[in-house]
């Protein structure tokens, strides 16, 4: 399973996206994307780019195909990949994913919403904090960012996740893939100039069977483009997570999400990357 991680994110983010899926006997192939961590920006800045390094990678380490999960921003390099290297891909989950080019200042997005809120590693690092001994706070200044829901759905949703050891070990962790900043804000930068410049991608092209994911209250990216999408990409099937925010992992639909993703994928794999 080759993850393209979010905005920020990291190796890390990529293994805490696929940890279900290890846990299901999935072998998990985590890289930074560039500008993030130790790969460098000029790897490849432009989605297409990214997705022949991934394709090279998976070469080099000798695999012969891949399922690709990818998020959030990291969702157009896996629409690439499978456009580009559709034989090496056999199946394709994109989550909440960002398909169309808008204004990163103007509109809700988790790369844009990190670096204003953390502003520095020392407001990273702080916000980690928070995360760790006061994790509703932090919670729920992040459900009110990415969740479109009521105030009192989205306290429904905090209440569920601190109450819940599983689902809190993976917000704390979730926060703990943002810092250092510093080392990750190339690529979040990166990320949200080409989430501006965008242009429509012919997901008709698409062959590869595809779980399309996405939230009914995200507000970052609303379901009507993930509905747009599927219809465009030839046998694709929509979840749409009732009530879940950008972060669809969050809150009482988690398990079942997870649950879904890896019946898809099992049901594609033939057994060729577990093992």
């Amino acid at each position: 399973m080759l993850v393209f991680h979010g905005a920020p994110g990291g190796y890390d983010q990529a293994i805490l996206l696929g940890s279900h899926l290890a846990e299901d006997g999935f072998q998990i192939v985590a890289p930074s994307r560039p500008g993030y961590l130790r790969t460098p920006l000029a790897t490849g800045p432009m989605p297409e780019q990214q997705a022949d390094a991934m394709a090279a990678l998976i070469d080099t380490m000798g695999i012969p195909s891949v399922a690709v999960l990818a998020s959030s921003a990291g969702s157009s390099r896996g629409h690439s990949v499978c456009h580009s290297a559709s034989r090496k891909v056999w199946a394709f989950v994109p989550i909440s994913a960002v398909t169309a080019k808008f204004d990163a200042d103007a509109k809700p997005q988790p790369g844009r919403l990190v670096l204003n809120g953390f502003r520095d590693d020392l407001g990273a690092w702080l916000c980690l904090e928070v995360a760790e001994k006061d994790p509703r706070r932090m919670l729920s200044r992040m459900l009110e960012a990415e969740n479109s829901g009521t105030a009192v759905e989205r306290e429904s949703v905090a209440t569920y996740v601190v109450n819940d050891s599983d689902q809190l070990e993976w917000f704390r962790s979730l926060i703990g893939t943002f810092v250092p900043l510093s080392a990750r804000e190339a690529g979040v930068r990166n990320d949200l100039d080409q989430i501006r410049a965008l242009s429509d991608f012919p997901f008709e092209r698409i062959i590869t069977p595809t779980f399309v994911v996405h939230g009914t209250a995200d507000k970052c990216v609303p379901i009507a483009e993930a509905q747009a999408v599927a219809a465009r990409i030839p046998g694709a099937i929509l979840y749409p997570v009732a009530g879940a925010g950008h972060l669809v992992e969050l809150g009482p639909w988690g398990s079942e999400v997870q649950k879904k993703i890896a019946e898809f994928l099992r049901q594609h794999s033939g057994g060729q990357s577990q093992r």
